[in-house]
């Protein structure tokens, strides 16, 4: 009788897991970890290939890189993730991690299992890109527009 129960049980997870479940489950168990957002302006811990590098502020944050020493420094990003964002340098293979706190810099291998196990999606909150300067030149430019089609 409890044989069939655990094989019930199994066939039902497995189930959930083939149809979606698996996403699901993973934003649940993700919750676990520590929910701190990098943002432009705020100091990030940088490792590189595993080894502390240094602390420096972002000046600014795109969509595929992080920017820093006042946009004179361009590093890749790759993912972001609830409290860590990593990249892959293409020139070398070098592996970057951007991380708020340094104490959960131990959390990024079980995040790392977790995301690929359960096929997390990225957290659209952190390291979010810094859209107001393109929004300015596209003022700029519509503006420019505007007034060519006046003459």
């Amino acid at each position: 009788m409890i044989a069939w129960t655990v094989l019930a049980v199994v066939v039902v997870l497995y189930a959930i897991w083939l149809v979606g479940g698996r996403e699901w489950i993973g934003e649940k168990v993700a919750r676990l970890l520590p929910h701190e957002t990098l943002s432009k302006g705020d100091k990030a811990h940088i490792y590189l290939n595993g080894r502390y590098n240094r602390t420096a502020t972002l000046s600014k944050v795109v969509a595929d890189a992080v920017y820093i020493y006042d946009n004179k420094v361009k590093l890749p990003l790759d993912y972001r993730a609830r409290f860590y964002g990593m990249g892959v340098d293409l020139n070398d293979g070098s592996r970057l991690v951007f991380i708020a706190n340094r104490r959960h810099y131990r959390l990024i291998r079980v995040a790392e299992l977790i995301r690929k196990v359960f096929n997390l999606a990225e957290d659209e909150t952190n390291l979010n890109p810094d859209y107001s300067e393109d929004e300015e030149l596209l003022t700029e430019k519509a503006e420019e527009g505007a007034g060519d089609d006046e003459m």
